[in-house]
C-alpha cells in the first residue's frame, strides 16, 4: 500500500513539472514572434523622428527669417550666386576648350557673351574672395559688399532691380559720349574726296541731325568710307578714338587703343554671326535680346519686345555686309543706329 502512494505521488510530480519545463520554450517562441515585428515599428519610429527632424528644420529657418530678416536675406542673396558664379565658371572653362580646340567662330551667342563678361567678374570677385578667407575679416567683407553691391559684387549676387539700375547708369555714362562722336564723325565730312560718297555721307548725317535715322541700306552704301580715310581705326584722330572708345564701355587710359576697338569689333561680329547662326533674333530670349541691346547702345528699358526684334535685325542687316576691313562701321553703328533712339533721349534728359 505505502509503495503505490508513493508511485502514485512520484508519477503526479512528473506530471506537474512538465508544464514548467515548457514554458520557456513558449516564451522564446513568444519573443521570437514578438521580435518579428521589432524592424517595422524600428522604421516607423525613425520615419516619425526624422519627420519630426524635418519639420524642426524648416521651422527654424522660418523662425530666422521672421527674427532675423536682413541676416537670412544676406545669407540667401550669398548662397544663390556663388551657385550661379560657380555654374558660370563651369560654362566658361568649357568655351575654353571649345575655343582651343574648334576655333572663336565655333562658340555659340551665350559662350561669346561668358567669354566677355567672365574674366571681368572673376577680377571683380577675387579680392572679395582672398580676403573672406582671413579669419575674422567675413563679419567685415560680406557686410560691405551687400551696402556696396555695384563696386564689390557682380550681376550674379544682383537683385533684379538693382540689375536694372546699375545697366542704366553705365548705358547713360556711355551716352554722354554719343553728341561729342557725332561732332567728330559731322567734321570729317569735308575731308571725303569721292564726290558720290560725301553726298551719300551728307544725307546720313542729315538724317541723325534731324532726329531720325538712315536706313540700313543708305548706311551700308557707304561702307567704303569705314575701310580707308576718314573712319578707318587707322587714320581715326584721337578724341574721335576716345569718344568711341568711350560709347562702348572701354577704358580710355589703357594703351593699345586701336588694337581694343579692332577686338571688340570683332567680338560683336562674332556675336551677330551667332544670332543669326542659332535662329535669327526671334529664337534669342528676352533678357539675352535686352542685353544684346544695351550692349549695342540701345537702352532696353520700356521697349517692347517687337521693337527690340525690329531695331536688332537692322543691326544685323548693316552686320552682315562688314568684315575684318570695314570694322570700324559696326563700331561705329551705336550712333548711325541709335543716336536718336527715344529710349535714350528719355534716358540722358530725365
Amino acid at each position: 500500500m505505502h509503495k503505490m502512494i508513493s508511485r502514485i505521488l512520484v508519477r503526479e510530480s512528473v506530471n506537474g513539472l512538465e508544464p514548467l519545463k515548457r514554458a520557456p520554450i513558449q516564451r522564446g517562441l513568444v519573443k521570437a514572434v514578438k521580435g518579428a515585428d521589432e524592424p517595422g515599428k524600428v522604421a516607423n519610429l525613425k520615419k516619425y523622428w526624422f519627420g519630426r527632424y524635418i519639420n524642426y528644420i524648416k521651422n527654424y529657418e522660418r523662425t530666422l527669417e521672421q527674427r532675423f530678416p536682413r541676416t537670412m536675406q544676406v545669407y540667401r542673396v550669398f548662397s544663390v550666386g556663388s551657385k550661379d558664379v560657380y555654374t558660370d565658371l563651369k560654362r566658361f572653362v568649357s568655351a575654353i576648350k571649345k575655343q582651343g580646340s574648334s576655333g572663336t567662330d565655333s562658340l555659340t551667342r551665350e559662350e561669346l557673351q561668358l567669354m566677355h563678361t567672365m574674366p571681368r567678374d572673376l577680377r571683380k570677385l577675387s579680392p572679395l574672395f582672398l580676403l573672406s578667407a582671413i579669419p575674422f575679416t567675413n563679419y567685415i567683407i560680406f557686410p560691405l559688399a551687400v551696402y556696396f553691391p555695384r563696386y564689390l559684387l557682380t550681376s550674379h549676387y544682383w537683385t533684379l532691380q538693382q540689375k536694372l539700375d546699375f545697366m542704366l547708369s553705365d548705358h547713360r555714362n556711355r551716352l554722354r559720349h554719343n553728341r561729342p562722336l557725332f561732332r567728330c564723325m559731322q567734321a570729317e565730312l569735308k575731308t571725303i574726296k569721292d564726290q558720290t560718297l560725301r553726298i551719300k555721307w551728307r544725307d546720313v548725317i542729315a538724317c541723325l541731325g534731324s532726329g531720325t535715322h538712315p536706313t540700313p541700306k543708305n548706311i551700308i552704301a557707304c561702307s567704303e568710307l569705314f575701310s580707308g580715310p576718314p573712319y578707318s581705326l587707322g587714320t581715326l584722330k584721337r578724341r574721335h578714338m576716345k569718344d568711341l572708345l568711350a560709347i562702348h564701355g572701354m577704358s580710355l587710359w589703357r594703351p593699345f587703343k586701336r588694337k581694343r576697338l579692332m577686338e571688340r569689333g570683332m567680338f560683336i561680329l562674332r556675336m551677330d554671326r551667332a544670332i543669326v547662326r542659332e535662329g535669327g533674333v526671334k529664337a534669342m530670349p528676352n533678357e539675352a535680346m535686352r542685353w544684346a541691346l544695351s550692349f549695342r547702345g540701345v537702352n532696353p528699358a520700356n521697349m517692347s519686345i517687337e521693337n527690340m526684334r525690329s531695331w536688332l535685325e537692322q543691326w544685323l542687316e548693316v552686320s552682315a555686309s562688314v568684315d575684318k576691313s570695314n570694322i570700324s562701321l559696326l563700331l561705329h553703328n551705336p550712333i548711325l543706329l541709335a543716336y536718336n533712339h527715344t529710349t535714350n533721349w528719355i534716358l540722358i534728359y530725365n
